[in-house]
C-alpha cells in the first residue's frame, strides 16, 4: 500500500515549532495545526497561493506565500515548495509568458528585451516592461491558482479511492487465507 504524504515526511508538530526561537517571532499564528496537516482543502489553498506566488516577478514571493498561507490555513511546506516552480530555470519563461500575456492584455506591441535577472535589469526595464509584465503574470498566475482547485481536488479524490481500494484489497486477502 502507498504511504501516505503524512507518513513519508516527518513534519514538524505545533508544539516543536513553538519551542523554536527564531519562529516565535512570525507569532502565534504560525502555530496552528492546519498549517502543517495535509488535508484536501488545505491542499487546494496551498496550489492555489503557491501557484500564484510563483507567477508573480517580485522578490518576496516566499513571503508574501507564507503570509497567505498562515492568513488562509493553507498547508505552509507545499505552499512555499510550489513557489519554487519559479526558480532560476523557469524564470526567464515565466517572466517571458508574464510579459507577453501582459502585452495581449493591453493590446500594445511587444517590446524586444533580454532578459536578465537582477535588480539592475529590474529597475532599468521597469519602464519598457513594467506594466505588461506585472498584468500578465498576475492574471496567469490568476489562472493558475483557479485551475489548480479542481485539478486538486480531483487528485485528492483519486488518491483516497486508491487507497480504500488498496485497503479493501488488503481485507479480502486476510478474510481469503
Amino acid at each position: 500500500m502507498p504511504t501516505s504524504p503524512r507518513r513519508f515526511w516527518q513534519l514538524p508538530d505545533a508544539q516543536s515549532l513553538q519551542q523554536q526561537a527564531w519562529l516565535q517571532k512570525f507569532g502565534p499564528g504560525l502555530h496552528a495545526a492546519a498549517l502543517w496537516r495535509l488535508r484536501r482543502r488545505s491542499l487546494q489553498r496551498a496550489c492555489m497561493i503557491g501557484l500564484f506566488c510563483a507567477w508573480l516577478p517580485l522578490p518576496i514571493q516566499m513571503l508574501l506565500a507564507g503570509a497567505l498561507a498562515v492568513r488562509f490555513q493553507a498547508h505552509l511546506p507545499l505552499t512555499l515548495g510550489l513557489v519554487w516552480l519559479n526558480n532560476p530555470l523557469t524564470l526567464p519563461l515565466l517572466v517571458v509568458a508574464g510579459y507577453q500575456a501582459g502585452v495581449v492584455l493591453l493590446q500594445q506591441s511587444a517590446q524586444p528585451f533580454v532578459f536578465e535577472a537582477s535588480w539592475q535589469w529590474f529597475a532599468s526595464s521597469l519602464q519598457q516592461v513594467g506594466l505588461p509584465l506585472l498584468l500578465g503574470s498576475v492574471v496567469l498566475g490568476m489562472v493558475s491558482a483557479l485551475l489548480s482547485w479542481p485539478l486538486s481536488a480531483w487528485i485528492w479524490r483519486y488518491r483516497l479511492k486508491r487507497r480504500r481500494a488498496a485497503q479493501q484489497l488488503e481485507r479480502r486477502a486476510r478474510h481469503n487465507i
